[in-house]
């Protein structure tokens, strides 16, 4: 049976906490904190590029069209169904193989601290990845209230909480005199402008993707004109203070040689809470992390799975894969999602060395993920012209011009993103860049194709 009218059971509050718990993740801040005072510029440059537009751009939009369907929805009505399938599509997708590298940081980091002795077995973590990723599945079968209680405990625990000792512990470090790693002068603070360091750019517009994700839950919000605003905002400042004084915090006690792009995430942090005798914290912050990510991969689970539902149901598919049960969730989806990424996860099996591929990975989901905003960019333009005369509760200031000068900037930015990933960062030290840009183009042929076939194949119920 399918759920007539959607409970309003989110608050602001509740919002705010979906989109931190889906966008930070402390498993990055010593990777960006490896690029030392340049984060400073990679996080300014990302932040007013990137994550302060979109916030403005799904502000407006999921405050202007509140129904249910998120970015399907917005892209639909600016450009048709076809290119509204794509960007859910490209969402969706995204996720389902980001799932795997999600899964394997969550079984490592509950393993270093409850089960150390399955850390370098394979088959161990990969049972424990198998009952993270069901166990997410099947939590969410409760619906959005049960759902959101996680991320919002995520987002305290995972995310709020530890992300503030860091901060206070650097800043002690600090105003107490102790030495720094990094040299926080204007001319050591700009990069060298060359794809090698930009890469590292491009791994920090990804890690700001996400505001739209509250957009999937609108019909569960009760005043989305006022709320979504509110909360996008109390997010993007939460957001901000979190990745950039966290990172620098890491970056000024930890020698940066401690801190390389692909070495392991806990090494860094025992490096930092060693430096202040703490070590003992370690396992305090790993279990943290661990809710971080669970909160963080159920949040993922579930959005993506709402919007691909509608786009279902407006196109020539089997009903069966939108079916939701009585708390609104569409199971089948789930379900699916679930399988596929069982089957994902097996690389964790056979792959003998993962690190060079965790970044092919990244590019390959950066510039999926990139490829979408900029259809969001583009649909934000579009529809302030379609639709003239509609309630807007929250618009970006300035007219047409502010709504070019914000999407439009963006838009070329995420046109930018998607070059960059063809450069790899330095210190991965690939040495057959051919092999590495062939992958990356088979995989955009992927992506690109398995839609077209859809085309192809579907027909539209709904213009």
């Amino acid at each position: 049976m399918e759920a007539s009218s959607p409970p309003k059971v989110l608050s602001s509050f509740a919002l705010a906490m979906i989109s931190v718990a889906a966008i930070v993740n402390l498993r990055n801040l010593p990777i960006m904190a490896s690029a030392g005072s340049h984060a400073i510029v990679f996080y300014c440059l990302a932040a007013s590029l990137f994550l302060i537009p979109s916030a403005l751009v799904c502000a407006e939009l999921a405050s202007s069209h509140p129904e249910d369907g998120g970015i399907y929805l917005w892209v639909k009505k600016a450009f048709g169904y076809h290119l509204g399938f794509f960007t859910i599509w490209s969402e969706w997708f995204n996720n389902v193989i980001g799932f795997p590298a999600t899964l394997s940081f969550i079984a490592a980091t509950i393993a270093f601290v409850f089960f150390p002795h399955i850390q370098q077995h394979k088959y161990a973590l990969f049972a424990l990845m198998l009952t993270i990723i069901w166990g997410c599945t099947f939590f969410n079968f409760f619906g959005v209230k049960v759902s959101s209680r996680l991320n919002i405990v995520g987002a305290i625990l995972g995310s709020l909480i530890p992300g503030i000792i860091i901060i206070a512990l650097g800043s002690d470090w600090f105003f107490t005199g102790h030495p720094i790693q990094i040299n926080l002068s204007l001319n050591h603070l700009m990069p060298a402008m060359h794809g090698n360091t930009l890469a590292l750019f491009l791994g920090v517009l990804l890690g700001y993707a996400g505001m739209q994700i509250t957009a999937f839950h609108v019909t569960n919000v009760k005043n989305p004109g006022r709320d979504f605003p509110r909360a996008i905002f109390v997010a993007v400042i939460a957001i901000l203070a979190l990745t950039i004084f966290s990172s620098l915090a890491i970056a000024m006690i930890v020698p940066h040689k401690q801190l390389s792009l692909v070495s392991g995430v806990m090494q860094g942090f025992y490096a930092f809470f060693r430096a202040f005798h703490v070590s003992w914290a370690l396992p305090i912050l790993a279990s943290l992390i661990a809710i971080s990510g669970i909160s963080s991969l159920s949040a993922w689970l579930l959005a993506p799975a709402r919007g691909l539902a509608v786009a279902i149901k407006q196109g020539n598919f089997p009903r069966w894969l939108s079916y939701e049960n009585r708390q609104g969730i569409p199971i089948n989806i789930l379900l699916i999602q679930a399988v596929i990424a069982t089957g994902l996860s097996l690389i964790f099996i056979l792959a003998p060395n993962i690190s060079t591929g965790f970044w092919m990975l990244l590019v390959l989901t950066a510039q999926f993920t990139l490829a979408m905003y900029i259809l969001i960019f583009a649909a934000a333009i579009r529809l302030r012209y379609k639709y003239r005369d509609i309630k807007r509760p929250f618009k970006i200031p300035g007219g047409n011009i502010g709504i070019w000068l914000v999407a439009g900037t963006s838009l070329l930015v995420c046109c930018g993103g998607i070059i960059l990933g063809y450069f790899p960062p330095a210190s991965l030290n690939i040495h057959h860049i051919k092999y590495y840009e062939m992958f990356l183009i088979s995989g955009n042929i992927v992506y690109l194709v398995i839609p077209y076939i859809i085309y192809k194949t579907t027909k539209a119920r709904a213009a």
